[in-house]
């Protein structure tokens, strides 16, 4: 979830929830500490004095959103200037009189009037074009020209109606409209209303907001028509026609006219424009996706995706076209603004106002297009000059790097070379250069085979992704890790997630690993990997203190054909009275830490149970399986509650937990995820797979690529810990 927060220079800046509370409870000015205990206790997770001190250094003082009191001379936070965008504004109605006159208007946004003016709409266009008026309208105004001052009046007092149609709208949601101004768009002058307020509505808040000013040109229109039928003015029949022309051109998406802001709040995504070098960025065979896209939803970065591929050459078209065309526009112009002179002179000698005034109005509608060329021109070049500066300053500090040596200490003097090289100097990379990446499937990698790899489009995003997952998988360890996979309920794929987990690190890692089966009941993790062989943790136990080699450990495990994931089975044998207890699993971990590297311990479901405590005490990481929905939910939300009440609050903040889809594949509801997310480490969805629900012999190579994708997220999720928790003492 986002928020919006109103920076004082009335810029509003998007922040994640963590940050949002940051910025909340910083207000009055308070000891880091109380801010902290009180951000902790609002979200859920504990932030240190520390982590409080990194976040308002690095993100909240760049944003302008937190002074830090130690600063004397902080920097303005820079204003987002975007080359699209207003320029040369002036204000007509303040916010505190925008306000009352959309508090007037706002309930002619009723739903069922407007369903009446939509109607309405319908059956006024019907009679004006059946009417037969335009084309004597057209006449009478070629005729008299000084008619176009009455059709550029009322199109003008329209235009303002525009913007109190948005401010109403914006007002009918429960925001708060400001200003109402004008400046030059582009080329065109141009009217606005500020509704940055309307961020805070729902998303049907925020495009009624957008669709409120075409609304009111909509009652705009009905009311021309009524006078058109009363009066026989073909004036009115004209400017009724020409506002809906530009009514539809309001709905292109390109430029920031209402439809681009529609498109915009449909998508969720507040700032189209800002998306755009992200996405092309992305769209770059063989590049990482931008972080800019991918905190994105898959909905959203598909429909920001397509408005870029579509925008983008659209807009350089036209840039393009106006640059070739510059030369013969600016001729043009000065024709016009000649002739327009000329019948200035001609009216004045005739003392005729009405055509004095149509020709400063037509040399004010010459010139605003071409300073709002001038302007759009003038940002592209500094835009321009702007990123070729950077990008030489990025080269030079990289060069500087090499040359010097540590950035992190500029400035020093460079070391001196080592007076005698030696082999440890004779590297690959004397030999060989970096290649880049390749794909591993799909079309990019035909093309790479078919091309005879002379064509490289890299891997894919997905691919890309993969490989990270499978990078953090492979993290190093020196010693042993003990990963605990539970759940308080039956039938969630406990048993599943442990066989799968365990396959994959054995199939991706060069360790050692085992599953050990300690359901103390009895378990079946053993049938799922090969047939029985009859040794289990029991006998290893009897025999324990003659095991004193892996060769004599592996003949009491069983072995997976394609992962090669060891397994240790548990005692099923119904003839069985005592069953193991913690003791006995702290010497069977005692001697698995021994030989292997990772040790995967499917438990039972019976939390109080001795033996299911004991590998608590025993864990370095926990795998907490649920089901999605609300029971199953529950069941692992106060399974970590008992775990932080008996001092297992480490492992509960490190926690990975799996939610396994059900058969109709959904997955668990965000609200549901949000949870766990604010509590445990990583939140890891597995799909339905039916090769994973049969309970018999499983093969990695059965399952559905998405499930292998998630399990390997489970495994790289896992990893991430090791690092964390260093070697055992």
């Amino acid at each position: 979830m986002s928020y919006l927060v109103r920076r004082s220079d009335d810029q509003v800046v998007q922040l994640s929830e963590l940050l949002h509370l940051v910025v909340v409870h910083a207000e009055p000015p308070r000891p880091a500490a109380e801010v902290a205990a009180d951000v902790s206790a609002s979200y859920g997770r504990t932030l240190t004095v520390e982590g409080l001190e990194h976040l308002v250094t690095t993100r909240l003082e760049p944003l302008g959103l937190v002074l830090s009191a130690d600063s004397e001379d902080v920097a303005r936070p820079v204003r987002a200037n975007p080359i699209l965008a207003l320029t040369v504004k002036a204000t007509l109605l303040p916010a505190r009189w925008s306000r009352r006159v959309a508090a007037v208007l706002s309930p002619a946004l009723w739903p069922p009037l407007v369903l009446a003016a939509l109607v309405g709409l319908v059956v006024a266009d019907i009679a004006l074009l059946t009417s037969g008026g335009f084309w004597p309208a057209v006449t009478e105004v070629f005729a008299s020209p000084t008619l176009a001052l009455v059709i550029y009046a009322l199109l003008t007092l329209a235009a303002v109606v525009h913007e109190l149609g948005h401010a109403a709208a914006c007002h009918y949601g429960g925001a708060d409209p400001g200003d109402v101004g004008v400046g030059i768009y582009i080329v065109f002058p141009a009217f606005y209303t500020d509704v940055t307020d309307s961020y805070r509505l729902s998303r049907g808040g925020r495009v009624r907001t957008d669709l409120g000013g075409l609304y009111f040109n909509v009652l705009t229109v009905l009311v021309l028509a009524a006078a058109y039928v009363a009066t026989g003015n073909g004036v009115l029949l004209l400017t009724a026609l020409v506002l809906q022309v530009q009514m539809l051109q309001q709905l292109i998406p390109v430029v920031r006219f209402d439809g681009y802001y529609v498109v915009s709040d449909v998508a969720g995504v507040p700032d189209l424009f800002a998306r755009v070098g992200p996405v092309l960025r992305s769209l770059r065979p063989g590049h990482p996706v931008d972080p800019r896209v991918t905190e994105l939803r898959p909905y959203a970065r598909r429909f920001v995706a397509g408005w870029v591929l579509v925008t983008v050459p659209l807009l350089t078209f036209a840039v393009g076209w106006t640059l070739w065309s510059l030369p013969e526009f600016i001729t043009r112009a000065r024709a016009g603004i000649r002739l327009q002179q000329m019948v200035f002179d001609l009216a004045w000698e005739l003392r005729d106002w009405s055509a004095m005034a149509l020709a400063v109005i037509s040399i004010a509608l010459i010139l605003v297009p071409l300073v709002g060329t001038a302007i759009v021109l003038w940002r592209v070049a500094a835009s321009l000059t702007d990123l070729a500066r950077n990008r030489m300053a990025a080269r030079a500090r990289a060069w500087e790097d090499r040359v010097i040596g540590d950035p992190g200490v500029r400035g020093a003097p460079a070391a001196d070379p080592p007076p005698v090289l030696s082999a440890a100097d004779f590297t690959d990379a004397i030999m060989y250069q970096p290649r880049p990446p390749t794909p591993g499937r799909g079309w990019r990698r035909a093309v790479y085979d078919g091309s005879g790899h002379l064509l490289n489009p890299g891997p894919s995003v997905v691919e890309q992704r993969r490989h990270e997952l499978e990078r953090r998988l492979r993290t190093p360890i020196t010693d042993s890790r003990r990963v605990v996979v539970m759940s308080r309920k039956g039938g969630v794929g406990k048993t599943t997630i442990s066989l799968a987990l365990g396959s994959t690190f054995a199939m991706l890692r060069g360790d050692r690993v085992i599953a050990v089966d300690a359901n103390p009941d009895a378990g079946n993790l053993a049938h799922r990997v090969a047939p029985p062989h009859g040794r289990t943790i029991t006998d290893v136990l009897r025999e324990i203190d003659t095991i004193t080699s892996y060769a004599t450990l592996r003949s009491y495990t069983a072995q997976a054909e394609e992962s090669r994931l060891e397994v240790l089975a548990s005692d099923d044998d119904p003839r069985i009275w005592t069953a193991l207890d913690r003791n006995d699993y702290h010497r069977l971990i005692e001697l698995l830490d021994r030989f292997y590297n990772l040790i995967v311990l499917d438990t039972g479901t019976g939390i109080l149970d001795s033996a299911n405590q004991g590998l608590l005490t025993e864990a370095d990481q926990i795998v907490l399986v649920v089901r999605s929905g609300i029971d199953g939910g529950r069941a692992g939300a106060l399974t970590l509650d008992w775990m932080d009440e008996h001092g297992f609050e480490d492992l509960v903040s490190r926690a990975v937990v799996v939610v396994n889809a059900q058969r109709s594949g959904a997955a668990p509801p965000d609200l549901m995820r949000r949870h766990f997310e604010k509590r445990c480490g990583h939140v890891v969805t597995v799909p339905w797979d039916d090769a994973l629900e049969q309970g018999a012999l499983t093969d990695m190579s059965s399952l559905h690529r998405k499930t292998r994708d998630s399990l390997v997220g489970i495994a790289a999720a896992v990893a991430d810990n090791f690092v964390q928790m260093g070697d055992r003492p």
